[in-house]
């Protein structure tokens, strides 16, 4: 994730303000459509893999299948999209980029449900050293193709897909190699009533809350044009630092809880929540420092995303208690309770982004990030205080000890 933002850099680096916000809208609506013609199903593999409710076998048949409809689904939209209105899909450019359209929304697709697989069969570590060392290379590519003069002339955008489409195909090379025994597998009534009924939840949960995060981006590129939302993005990404973590650890504790061999629960969760928050505070301060530097030395027309990059980030903090308790309940199976957060945070944001972006542009949507993650994540240490009995402040009550992190005990 730290080099897929470095690349993010990158490719900021050589596209103007306008193209980085076209760029940003593709990545947007390409994680949009995946959210809803995916239905949830990535997350229901996580879940009856790591619990040995399915064996290796149905899990690779699910993923085939429902990847088969996604990109078929995929297709259908965007020759319909083309037709009505003669540009693409995720990018809205014109119709000669549908390919790399279709190379990054597959590419995507990819690599959620192969990484997906790979937690499920509780192949984290392997699947993080790959696509570290997949990141890297594809990084070291970028950098050299810049240098270079990038003597083929592709696009930002089109580089960008590029790499996401070869990142996805070594990936799956990287599974099959590692798991070369698998074979189709029949399934029966009981096991799709029993994924579908996970995923159809985990997909209306996710689509609110993604509507949540990126609905400023709508709203901005509406109110201010892709120039805004170019310079937003680039201190969203910046502030997105912080969920860098977070999102590893959500991804690695729920096959940890779910897990008959390992004895971790509640309480390693709590610890762990709170050498988080003390861990990101640091972090916060290196954020804002890197960002300065950056925007002087590096992305000077950017620059006036800062100012926004400063308001957000208190949102962006406490936003990642969210991330690690909704894993949590993912994994105790109390979706209702991430559903309703997640509603909660759309009522929110979206109040929010309607009365300040039209006012403040980019300030305005940052602060809005801010009041309404805040309150987000209020919402999840309460119902998470009032399930495991711990009081608040163990969430934020810091001692010396907090600095003895935790090691491999989630993803050994």
């Amino acid at each position: 994730m730290g080099f897929n933002f470095l690349i993010g850099l990158l490719i900021a680096r050589i596209s103007d303000v306008q193209e980085y916000g076209i760029i940003t809208l593709m990545i947007t609506n390409g994680a949009v459509f995946h959210i809803v013609a995916g239905l949830g199903t990535d997350q229901a593999l996580i879940w009856h893999g790591a619990g040995k409710a399915f064996d290796p076998n149905k899990l690779f048949t699910f993923t085939l299948l429902s990847a088969i409809i996604e990109l078929s689904l995929f297709i259908i939209a965007s020759v319909i999209f083309r037709h009505t209105y003669d540009k693409l899909l995720l990018s809205g450019q014109p119709t000669s980029f549908f390919f790399y359209e279709l190379i990054y929304f597959t590419g995507v697709m990819a690599l959620d449900k192969y990484s997906s697989l790979m937690y499920a069969n509780h192949q984290a570590v392997p699947a993080n050293r790959f696509l570290t060392f997949s990141t890297l290379i594809l990084l070291t590519v970028l950098a050299l193709t810049i240098i270079s003069g990038n003597k083929f002339s592709y696009t930002p955008l089109q580089l960008y897909c590029l790499l996401i489409f070869v990142q996805a195909i070594s990936t799956m090379i990287f599974y099959h190699i590692n798991n070369s025994k698998l074979q189709f597998s029949f399934f029966s009534k009981e096991n799709l009533r029993s994924f579908f009924n996970f995923s159809i939840l985990v997909f209306i949960t996710n689509f609110i809350q993604f509507i949540a995060y990126r609905l400023d981006y709508w709203l901005i590129e509406y109110y201010r044009g892709a120039d805004a939302l170019g310079v937003y993005a680039q201190a969203g990404r910046f502030a997105q630092l912080l969920w860098v973590l977070p999102n590893i650890l959500a991804a690695l504790a729920a096959p940890a809880l779910l897990s008959p061999q390992k004895n971790y629960g509640e309480k390693q969760i709590s610890d762990l929540l709170r050498k988080l928050n003390l861990y990101n505070l640091v972090l916060i301060f290196l954020i804002t420092v890197g960002a300065l530097f950056l925007y002087t030395f590096f992305l000077p027309s950017y620059s006036a995303g800062f100012k926004a990059l400063l308001l957000m980030i208190p949102g962006f903090y406490f936003f990642c208690t969210v991330l690690l308790i909704a894993s949590f309940f993912s994994a105790k199976r109390m979706l209702w309770i991430n559903f309703a957060g997640s509603v909660f945070c759309l009522i929110l944001i979206l109040v929010t982004d309607l009365l300040l972006i039209p006012l403040l542009g980019i300030n305005g949507a940052a602060i809005a990030n801010t009041i309404s993650y805040l309150g987000s994540a209020l919402f999840n240490i309460y119902f998470f205080t009032k399930y495991t009995g711990l009081q608040f402040s163990h969430l934020f009550r810091f001692s010396s000890e907090d600095w003895k992190w935790p090691g491999n005990k989630l993803a050994s």
